[in-house]
């Protein structure tokens, strides 16, 4: 300690190293001498000086004194060794092996492949490019360390890298690093994010270098809000300063461009609205309603958290004793929102039945309507599934709904209670308003959601799907 002490900058001329020297010699005659093995140098995991520049620095205290002060020693100084951190250069060669050393036409980065509607949207996106050049090579690279079960549903021409597991051991600025050297490496003629915040880092970091060689395009579909209800999300944090890297953003909705316009000051030529179709069969328009006459139970079905307001479920299913409520979705809830599925567990007309698969399969004629609550929404998918299957829908005016139901359809507040239980009672004792319903919902999956509205939108966006038969892109040097 008074070692570092006597040597700073006011220990300076010979008079003051002497006298220091003197207290230095008194210190360690009491105390003992201030110094480890492994500040001094000698022993310890840390090297001594080599032995050839000990005797150039003695050489050199002769004409320099304040190198070696009177009193003091070579160990003085500090041995310093290069701090080597070689685990972003093992991930990079780990993700570069399963990335392999052929050419991709087209890279979408994405944090997981699992059940939920922005990623039966992924999956929409991977179809339409294989569909339209059966020589595209697509890489779907999944960016957070996550189980991707809806992997095995990507098609032939894609591969698929957990570039969030092989960096797993990496902080969050190390996995940009990894993953913008991926990127540029390969050359991509088009880069397309999907709700990934190592690729929007990416973009914010290195957009510039990025989009030299690949057309970048983001999904973005809706806000998402914190308990006091103010949007958060990838618009909010990365949209205004990523934008000019940025080809475009694809949108599933016309609702939040407009928002994301308006209050972040993006240009609205920058989005572009291009619906997500239904993928299965599609359905006779005059099909009628699935319910049967005496129809006495509601489905619900979704994942169970915040945004799809499991109170707001309990509060009508409570107002509406004499009607079951069969409810399908994993819970993903903490604190309060934990509470809100207590609630709902506890009363007596409501049967959680956990996961399901597709919702035509849990659809039945003891349903007379599908209830689908929620807080804030892009596109619900689910909607397209239930209207396939025939069943008069009950939700809000939220979001992107308003664009493949008539407003007349749905309740004005998604938070009014009241206004759910008068309609779902009007659908349950009127069979005529549910086949009604039904014709409507019918009409319009058929009209505005096939798939080849879809890839004849994609066609429309310059670059995504016509990048050429032959690919000029390299591959991941392995070992740059």
């Amino acid at each position: 300690m008074f070692e570092r002490m006597s040597q700073n900058r006011w220990v300076r001329n010979r008079y003051t190293r002497r006298v220091a020297h003197w207290v230095r010699r008194l210190y360690a005659l009491l105390f003992g001498p201030d110094e480890t093995p492994e500040s001094s140098g000698r022993g310890g995991s840390t090297p001594t000086m080599p032995h050839w520049l000990q005797e150039e620095m003695l050489l050199l205290a002769a004409l320099e004194p304040e190198l070696l002060p009177p009193g003091t020693d070579l160990n003085r100084y500090g041995f310093y060794s290069v701090p080597m951190d070689t685990r972003a250069g093992e991930a990079y060669e780990a993700v570069s092996a399963y990335v392999g050393p052929q050419p991709y036409t087209h890279v979408l980065l994405i944090p997981w492949l699992k059940q939920g509607g922005a990623d039966r949207g992924i999956l929409y996106h991977v179809r339409a490019i294989a569909e339209s050049d059966p020589g595209a090579r697509i890489l779907v690279l999944s960016t957070e360390n996550a189980a991707s079960p809806w992997a095995s549903r990507l098609p032939a021409q894609a591969t698929h890298v957990e570039f969030g597991r092989y960096t797993a051991m990496l902080d969050f600025n190390q996995q940009v690093a990894v993953l913008v050297r991926v990127l540029i490496q390969l050359r991509t003629s088009l880069v397309h994010l999907v709700n990934s915040r190592v690729g929007w880092e990416v973009i914010l970091r290195h957009g510039l270098a990025l989009s030299q060689h690949s057309r970048v395009y983001a999904s973005i579909f809706c806000d998402d809000y914190d308990h006091r209800m103010n949007p958060v999300g990838y618009a909010r944090d990365y949209l205004r300063y990523c934008y000019p890297y940025l080809a475009g953003v694809i949108c599933d909705n016309s609702r939040y461009p407009e928002v994301w316009s308006r209050e972040l000051g993006v240009p609205a030529s920058l989005f572009t609205v291009i619906p997500f179709p239904y993928d299965g069969p599609l359905p006779d328009p005059a099909a009628s309603a699935l319910s049967a006459p005496d129809a006495s139970r509601v489905l619900w079905a979704g994942r169970l958290d915040r945004q799809k307001r499991p109170d707001l479920l309990a509060a009508i299913a409570a107002r509406m004793p004499d009607v079951h409520f069969d409810v399908y979705g994993s819970p993903v809830m903490s604190g309060a929102a934990a509470q809100d599925l207590q609630g709902l567990k506890a009363l007596r007309n409501v049967t959680l039945h956990g996961e399901f698969q597709r919702l035509e399969a849990v659809a039945s004629p003891a349903h007379f309507a599908y209830l689908h609550t929620t807080a804030w929404e892009g596109t619900p998918t689910i909607l397209f599934d239930v209207a396939a299957a025939r069943l008069s829908i009950c939700a809000p005016a939220v979001g992107g709904i308003v664009d493949f139901l008539s407003p007349q359809d749905l309740v004005a507040d998604a938070g009014d209670v009241d206004a759910f239980v008068q309609r779902l009672q009007q659908l349950r004792h009127s069979a005529e308003a549910r086949e009604a319903l039904v014709k409507r919902q019918l009409e319009s999956l058929v009209r505005n959601r096939r798939w080849s509205n879809f890839s004849g939108d994609l066609q429309n966006l310059e670059g995504y799907l016509a990048h050429g038969k032959t690919v000029a892109a390299g591959a991941v040097v392995h070992g740059a």
